[in-house]
């Protein structure tokens, strides 16, 4: 009797030493966590990170930038068997705990307690949103005990359903992907609304262990936990034996596409530039962005191909780099953009970033303002020997071949690209005025630094880069109107809200009669001067130009439709061996023509 009233006073003693510490521990929880814990509504507003999408001008995609790489979907885009599947494998006791599962934490801390360290946590559902959306993933005691609060808390405030679907956009699939939207296309190609049971089963199965169950990684693993899963949803009644059954001998097809959505780097690097810098949206990959382009990826990759021939033909004549760069003439829209030979080696666009000298390409800027004055293409000029006197100095310049032809006509002195007559007309109708001409149509001269005569052989202090030029000759293909170049026709938002629209705004800057004066003495280039390797075909008009020494060659022209840039040459500026813009570039401009107007119908450049 007397040992059992002791026992009982040892009980009592015990039970209220545990209430002591129970009531301490909570008071201690209280003011130490309870403060510091997030508000819990804010999971109603919630917009994870969320990837931006770059298109093409038939929304085709050209990259994917992300944080995390996740597609928000809605929640009757979920199927039923995916949530149910997630449930079973993850927290089968979801839709009855209030936050936390009591048994799942005592079997989780027995197994702690054996391995003598954390190995298991027994989180719910509920406690794997509030770590993924509020906390850290180290496993301390502090972090658990804030998760578990947090989770009590989010169960009075979000539906089940909520929370469920809130956890099924947020949580990681491996692979990269975040969501179950990213997870299905990522393994299965297609959208999560689209899945049987056997592939829910299989992307619930991954939750638990994403890297190790990836079945692009280990199919046999993957598909181990799939049977697993399927096992679980059929003991709790989720699905029935005939559905389990089915499930099981249902085929897996996995995703084999290894293409990467970066098509266009060069490209997509300018639009990024354009986003970052030129319109002030920051964080683009988190915000879900899609940005609707003028690129249109059949050109793109017409312009790639002739780009990459071109320079296996030219390697022999030290020829490293090239660009290309092709306007719609209409719109202004840059269709295609090759920033170099290989992106992967060189991330430098050299159709934006190199500003290199045009030589001969020049000279229409020249003859424009000369026509602008009351010269006529078949009046007269002398090809002869000339000099200046430059400070103290003379200069002689002379034709590309050291000869003079004596008298000609202007329109076969810019067909055959011949220097003196450039330099002698530049001389006439002042250098200001070109200077002028060439700033209105988007070339970036200086009016102290430019002004001289060897600005007719594209003598410029700074250089200019292929979409400038592409730009300033669209001026002649347009009939003397002025469409800046566009990158970006819309983005929206993630709720599709427009953030950005382009406008147009075309203006003249060339007289109407001028402009087709001189498309019709660059149509001569090709026709029978220097840019005979230019025709493709079709009506067209375009000027070549070479520098000193053969470190730039460049072929420019257009037809009805695009005005087109083709620049060859080195980044280290060492001079190519004896190649000239008649030569690779207009073949490269001609080849390129040619295959984008396939099956079009010639039009003629001007009525």
């Amino acid at each position: 009797m007397r040992a059992l009233k002791t026992f009982f006073l040892s009980l009592i003693t015990v039970v209220l030493l545990l209430i002591i510490i129970v009531s301490i521990f909570t008071i201690v929880v209280i003011v130490q966590y309870l403060p510091n814990l997030p508000d819990p509504s804010t999971l109603l507003y919630y917009n994870p990170p969320v990837k931006t999408t770059i298109y093409d001008a038939k929304a085709k995609p050209l990259a994917e930038l992300y944080s995390e790489k996740r597609i928000i979907v809605p929640a009757k885009d979920i199927p039923e068997y995916l949530m149910d599947a997630v449930v079973a494998i993850e927290d089968e006791r979801f839709y009855s705990h209030t936050g936390i599962d009591l048994r799942g934490i005592a079997r989780a801390l027995y197994r702690d307690l054996k391995y003598g360290e954390l190995r298991e946590g027994g989180s719910t559902i509920t406690q794997q949103l509030a770590r993924n959306v509020f906390l850290t993933l180290e496993k301390t005691p502090s972090r658990k005990i804030m998760e578990i609060l947090l989770a009590l808390r989010i169960e009075t405030t979000l539906s089940k359903e909520e929370i469920l679907h809130l956890y099924l956009n947020i949580i990681y699939f491996g692979e990269g992907c975040y969501g179950v939207e990213s997870a299905s296309k990522t393994y299965f190609g297609k959208s999560v609304k689209n899945l049987n049971l056997a592939e829910c089963a299989l992307l619930a199965g991954l939750i638990r262990s994403p890297e190790n169950y990836s079945p692009l990684k280990n199919k046999e693993m993957a598909i181990s936990r799939q049977k697993i899963v399927l096992g679980k949803m059929l003991q709790l009644g989720f699905i029935d034996e005939e559905e389990y059954e089915r499930a099981l001998k249902t085929e897996l097809k996995f995703s084999t596409s290894k293409e990467s959505l970066w098509k266009a780097p060069y490209f997509v690097d300018y639009v990024l530039y354009i986003v970052k810098n030129g319109l002030g949206l920051k964080d683009i990959e988190k915000n879900g962005l899609n940005i609707y382009t003028t690129l249109d990826l059949d050109l793109q990759k017409i312009a790639e191909d002739v780009l990459r021939s071109g320079l296996e033909e030219a390697k022999s004549y030290n020829v490293s780099q090239g660009a290309i760069i092709v306007i719609e003439n209409k719109t202004g829209y840059i269709r295609a953009m090759v920033g170099g030979a290989n992106y992967k080696e060189s991330q430098f666009n050299r159709a934006v970033q190199a500003y290199r000298q045009p030589g001969s390409a020049f000279k229409p800027f020249v003859y424009t303002v000369a026509i602008e004055e009351g010269w006529k293409p078949d009046d007269i000029i002398i090809d002869e020997k000339v000099s200046y006197k430059v400070g103290n100095k003379w200069w002689t310049p002379q034709n590309y071949d050291r000869t003079f032809r004596g008298a000609m006509t202007l329109e076969d002195a810019l067909a055959y690209s011949i220097n003196i007559p450039a330099i002698k007309l530049l001389q006439k109708v002042k250098v200001d005025k070109v200077l002028q001409l060439c700033i209105e149509m988007g070339l970036p001269l200086d009016y102290n630094l430019d002004r001289n005569l060897a600005l007719a052989l594209g003598g410029i202090t700074r250089g200019v880069t292929p979409l400038q030029m592409a730009q300033a000759f669209s001026v002649w293909a347009n009939e003397g109107i002025l469409i800046k170049p566009v990158a970006i026709k819309v983005i929206l938002d993630r709720e599709g809200k427009t953030l950005y629209k382009a406008e147009v705004k075309p203006s003249r800057i060339i007289d109407e009669d001028v402009a087709r004066t001189i498309t019709r003495m660059l149509e001569k280039v090709v026709e029978y001067g220097t840019g005979k390797r230019a025709n493709c075909g079709h009506p067209c008009a375009g000027k070549t130009g070479t520098t000193s020494d053969y470190r730039d060659a460049w072929f420019v022209g257009f037809t009805k439709q695009y005005t087109t840039c083709v620049w060859l040459g080195n980044d280290n500026n060492t001079p190519m061996n004896g190649v000239t813009g008649g030569t690779f570039p207009a073949s490269i401009w001609g080849k390129f023509m040619s295959q984008a107007l396939k099956g079009v119908q010639p039009v003629p450049l001007s009525d």
